[in-house]
This record gives C-alpha cells, sequence and structure tokens, in this order.
C-alpha cells in the first residue's frame, strides 16, 4: 500500500506554520533553548536596567500597584488588633487627610488614582508606619509617643505616602519578578522560582536604598509643607528617632531605622532642601 506523504501545509499548526521542521524532537530541543537564551538574555538585561542605569523601571501597572496593595492591606487587617475610635485615631485621620489632600493638590503622580485609606494598628510597643503601594496606610499606636505632635508624625507618613507614589515598592518587586523569572529559565525549577519570588512580600521588612529614601524625603517634605506643616520638624523627627534608637538597631525605635536607614548625612540633605520647601509651607499658613 503506498503511503501518503503529507504536504508542509497539511501539517499540525505547531509543526509548520510556527516553526518548520519543528516535528523532530531534535528541532524541539534546538527551538527550546534558542527560545531559552533569548528569554534569558532578556531578563537578564532587564534585572540589569532595573537595578543599574533604570532604576523605575516597573513591570506593574498603577493599578497593580492598588490591586496589590489592597489585597496586602486585607491580610494584614485580618490579623492585626486595630483602633476605631479615640484620640490616636483623630490624629492620625486628622494629618493624613490634609497630607492626601495636598499630595492631590500638587498633582503628585498616580495621587488620584490611589485608593487611600488609613488604620490605626493596636500595637502600643510597635514604633512603625507604612503606605503600601496603591495607598493603604497603616500606623501603629506606638508611633504616636515618638513623633510627638501633628507635625512630627506628617514627617513619617509624608514620607510613606511618597514611597507608595514614587513606586517604590513595585520597582523592588520588579527586579524580584525579574530574577524569579530568570531563574525559572535557566533550570527549568518554577518552584525555585517562586522561592525566590517571594522576597516581594517582604517588601515592608526590607530597607530602602539610599537613593529611594533621598527621594522620599523630598518628596514627603513638599507634601507636608503644602499640607502647612513645618517641615523643619523634620530635621528634629530624625534626631529624636536616632537618639532615641541609639543607631544601634535594637528595640521598637530600631526596628523602624532598620527600614528607614538614618545615614548621618541624612539631616544634613533635609537642611540642604528646605530652602526649596519653606515656600510652600509659608503660603499654606497664609490660605485663609
Amino acid at each position: 500500500m503506498r503511503r501518503r506523504t503529507r504536504r508542509i501545509d497539511e501539517r499540525r499548526p505547531d509543526e509548520a506554520t510556527v516553526y518548520p521542521g519543528a516535528g523532530s524532537r531534535g528541532a524541539r530541543t534546538r527551538l527550546g533553548g534558542a527560545l531559552r537564551g533569548a528569554l534569558s538574555a532578556c531578563l537578564a538585561l532587564l534585572a540589569a536596567c532595573a537595578s543599574a542605569d533604570y532604576p523605575d523601571l516597573n513591570l506593574y501597572s498603577v493599578d497593580q500597584d492598588v490591586s496589590l496593595g489592597r489585597r496586602a492591606y486585607e491580610e494584614l487587617l485580618s490579623d492585626s488588633a486595630t483602633l476605631s475610635a479615640g484620640p490616636e485615631v483623630d490624629t492620625v485621620r486628622r494629618v493624613t487627610e490634609r497630607l492626601v489632600a495636598s499630595a492631590l493638590e500638587l498633582d503628585a503622580a498616580h495621587a488620584r488614582r490611589f485608593d487611600w485609606e488609613v488604620t490605626v494598628l493596636d500595637a502600643p510597643d510597635v514604633v512603625n508606619a507604612f503606605c503600601l503601594p496603591g495607598g493603604k496606610m497603616a500606623v501603629y499606636s506606638g508611633m504616636l509617643p515618638v513623633s510627638q505632635t501633628d507635625a512630627g508624625l506628617a514627617v513619617v507618613m509624608a514620607h510613606e505616602i511618597s514611597h507608595a507614589l514614587l513606586r517604590h515598592g513595585t520597582q523592588r518587586a520588579s527586579r524580584e519578578a525579574a530574577a524569579a523569572g530568570l531563574i525559572a529559565i535557566l533550570t527549568d525549577d518554577q518552584k525555585k522560582a517562586e522561592r525566590a519570588g517571594i522576597a516581594g512580600s517582604l517588601l515592608l521588612m526590607m530597607p530602602w536604598g539610599r537613593s529611594e529614601e533621598s527621594e522620599a524625603d523630598l518628596s514627603g517634605l513638599r507634601i507636608m509643607a503644602n499640607a502647612g506643616y513645618d517641615p523643619r520638624e523634620a530635621v528634629r523627627f530624625w534626631q529624636r528617632m536616632a537618639a532615641t534608637g541609639g543607631g544601634a538597631g535594637g528595640g521598637p525605635i530600631g526596628e523602624f531605622l532598620s527600614t528607614h536607614p538614618s545615614e548621618r548625612t541624612r539631616i544634613a540633605d533635609i537642611r540642604r532642601t528646605l530652602p526649596e520647601v519653606l515656600p510652600l509651607y509659608e503660603a499654606a499658613r497664609a490660605r485663609p
């Protein structure tokens, strides 16, 4: 019996259309190797760009920032004691409302697209605060005795809000994702890639880099000054934090400083920035 020979156009799409000659195992292996090599090169380049010449490269959209932050916030609140009323809550809401309004007035990037919300966590032994990607904020009650005044709290929260507006969290997650993808391609080990990507869920526990802190300091000073809070309080606040924390990384304040590096040059940088932001403060005070 004569065996019918298939024409090229009768082959399965994965054989003829996608890659002619892919029907052989060797060809498929070569194709897989070629694709893996190309993707590896692309991801390696992406990871290098994200951490070097293009630190603001972000694989996430602003909408994804909002979604990721909302999910993380819900998970956090489900396992945390919160305060719903009282002077601490009144203070936190009053300050953060003014700061968000200031960011909107300054037309800070993405501010209008964020889903702003703040919660006070009932944790008097924890000196910390944060703003997740997308605008979800939390202040641990232990921060309030250290911040002391509305202006002191404004220093902290304007700084944290700025990290979110500058999208530092998802920039870092992008670097982690690029590294995890590279591991998966090079090793064919998805679980290893997932383990490598776990770091993205620990963003709040990792210290920000020098450039990220400087950006958040400058942006935060502008936001708080425009909200009518004296930006000179930033110098006093960081001096107070450094003195109380002892610079040794111990205790609750040391834990806060460990994720917010307070180098000796920080206060000097803030002092140099004050002439730029004090006019915003004076203009805010002059408003009726």
